[in-house]
């Protein structure tokens, strides 16, 4: 992508209408004429985020410039597609005709910060390939699934405990009922004149039984429904008309509308026929209950003809059909729990599966980043080596971990670095699913109670946090500093950005938006490597600088310089062009050279 144009409406450039070409371009002037402020409009305007900064402060100087009615909009050309990407103080993304790459910015503080810190170095490495981006969303939306799978897992195990919490006393019962038939069999042989009594009881009650049960499934169901109905029921609300007026917001209003209303019918509908499922439901349910009515006065007739015959076969015959009810009623409650068990199953092989995409797109990640080290270590040593160490940076991992933790009245802070270090994501969910405490005590050296207090605590949570924090790569970049390699922590500001400048200027895949790069360097490295730099990148993209340094503009060939100036109200364009170009020789020799005098002595100085 190039940038050809930049344009603002409003605040302090008013009227702007900036022109960039290939290759390098200069923005020279001097303080407090807007250099600056042009390099963050561009950043704003494009939507860039910062690198190591906080973004509200370049969002915040840019919208201080444009004022709260303030417009800017940059024009540029892709693979010979022209591109307009327009955004006003108050819009909060830029609205572009088309996809575009954005550029690389880097504002002075970026330059000086960038490098300090982990995730600094990674975004440095990573602006070399779009891909990595696209792959970082691609981990976003899996670790989105892995969520959402984790919290249903959670909640089906909560679901599963309570339901294997009601079948508790399943044996105990049946133990009963055997007894109860033992005792049965004993009062059926003093008198075979009831037997036809007792079986017609018997098989009354296991017909109650079974009516018992399919009420209770048909119960779940009509509650079910009826969570359906409540939400479609609120997803049935009326659309909030809001007044338009262009002829394109209307008729995209009159569609919204149309779709809004076709929506709601189809809700209705929906609504309708769920209610009418309801009374069919609702129908059954009423004939069923009729019907186990019915059949439980024909049990207590039955009953009352044995209990005329022995009030004890009566007792026995009455606890016999409550405890064949409420065995039926657990049976049936097992069958739920164990389809429970298998969707906790498919649940874990989901994640698991996922977390192994996951694995995969991280190696994929990792070997671009190795590759863009080796490019840098080709090009840059031995003045500045970079390295990278593969799933080194476990701090979000740890922290997710320890927040899980929080409040479960385990010891356990002195154990995070080593599970983070020891356990995988993958292997902490299968230990905390199959439960091998012996296992997970192995592996992280503690002795079994130990393990089994914590991993017990792990299985009934939700550790989505956990399984979804990112394992970064560590980047790390050194100079070479008295035959030693000093790493940048120890580096001083200007060692630091000579560092992430050098790294920043081999990028050659994107556009480098950067302001005033030559602070806290010194003349030596920009004569010789800074514009080194610059002029190799004009031979493959478009670089944007603001400048106090002659040489930059000048020993870089700059294509175009541009000299804004300030009337203390309002920036403008004093005039641009080639480098050769009468009035920017002018420009450089007043301002960046301090003048024709000042240049001559320096001269007349070199040449003694």
């Amino acid at each position: 992508m190039i940038i050809k144009k930049l344009k603002v409406e409003e605040g302090f450039f008013d009227g702007l209408d900036l022109s960039f070409t290939e290759g390098l371009n200069v923005l020279v002037g001097g303080r407090g004429v807007g250099k600056t402020s042009v390099i963050e409009l561009i950043r704003f305007g494009l939507g860039v985020d910062n690198l190591s900064s906080n973004a509200n402060e370049s969002s915040s100087h840019a919208v201080s410039i444009l004022q709260s009615t303030g417009r800017v909009t940059i024009e540029a050309m892709h693979n010979g597609t022209p591109i307009t990407v327009s955004r006003s103080a108050m819009d909060r993304e830029p609205f572009s005709t088309t996809y575009f790459e954005k550029p690389i910015i880097f504002s002075q503080k970026e330059i000086e910060t960038v490098s300090l810190n982990a995730s600094g170095r990674l975004a440095l490495i990573d602006s070399f390939d779009s891909e990595i981006a696209e792959k970082q969303k691609e981990l976003i939306n899996l670790n989105s699934q892995i969520n959402n799978s984790c919290a249903q897992l959670s909640q089906s195990k909560k679901e599963l405990s309570e339901l294997l919490e009601s079948t508790a006393q399943f044996q105990s019962l049946k133990n009963r009922e055997n007894q109860l038939l033992l005792q049965q069999q004993e009062i059926q042989k003093q008198n075979a004149s009831m037997q036809n009594s007792q079986n017609a009881l018997n098989n009354i009650q296991s017909e109650l039984a079974a009516i018992s049960v399919d009420l209770q499934n048909i119960s779940a169901v009509k509650n079910s429904l009826l969570q359906r109905i409540s939400h479609l029921e609120s997803l049935n609300t009326p659309l909030y008309l809001q007044k338009y007026n262009s002829q394109e917001a209307i008729k995209l209003n009159e569609i919204v509308s149309q779709s809004f209303a076709k929506d709601s019918a189809t809700i209705q509908f929906l609504i309708k026929s769920n209610r009418d499922l309801l009374d069919t439901i609702n129908n059954t349910i009423n004939t069923l209950t009729n019907k186990k009515l019915n059949l439980e006065e024909q049990a207590r007739s039955n009953r009352i003809n044995v209990d005329n015959f022995n009030q004890g076969a009566g007792a026995i015959l009455g606890e016999l059909g409550r405890l064949r009810q409420t065995l039926a009623q657990i049976e049936n409650t097992q069958r739920i729990a164990q389809d429970k068990k298998d969707k906790i199953g498919h649940i874990y092989d989901d994640i698991q599966s996922t977390l192994e995409k996951v694995a995969t797109l991280r190696d994929l990640v990792q070997s671009k980043r190795s590759q863009i080290v080796n490019y840098l270590n080709a090009n840059l040593l031995p003045a500045i080596n970079s390295s990278l160490t593969p799933n080194s940076n476990l701090n979000d991992y740890s922290n997710a971990l320890e927040g899980c933790l929080r409040g479960s009245g385990l010891k356990y802070k002195e154990v995070i670095s080593t599970i983070t270090q020891k356990v995988s994501p993958a292997w902490l969910l299968y230990y905390t699913h199959t439960l091998k405490y012996q296992d997970f005590a192995n592996s992280i050296g503690l002795p079994l109670d130990r393990a089994t207090r914590l991993l017990g605590y792990l299985s009934e949570i939700n550790i989505g946090p956990i399984l979804t924090a990112k394992i970064e790569d560590t980047a790390e970049f050194s100079l070479l500093d008295h035959r030693n390699y000093k790493p940048v922590e120890q580096l001083s500001i200007g060692q630091r950005c000579t560092v992430a400048l050098s790294v920043i200027l081999e990028n050659t895949n994107r556009v480098l938006v950067v302001d005033q790069p030559e602070d806290h360097l010194d003349n030596e490295f920009i004569a010789q490597t800074l514009i080194k730099s610059i002029k190799q990148r004009s031979n493959y993209t478009q670089t944007i600088l603001s400048s106090h340094n002659a040489n930059i503009p000048v020993l870089g060939n700059a294509n175009n310089v541009i000299n804004l100036e300030s009337n203390g109200q309002k920036g403008f364009i004093k005039c641009s062009g080639k480098i050769d170009s009468l009035d920017v020789k002018q420009v450089i020799e007043s301002i960046m050279e301090g003048g024709k005098e000042a240049f001559q002595l320096r001269s007349n100085f070199y040449a003694s």
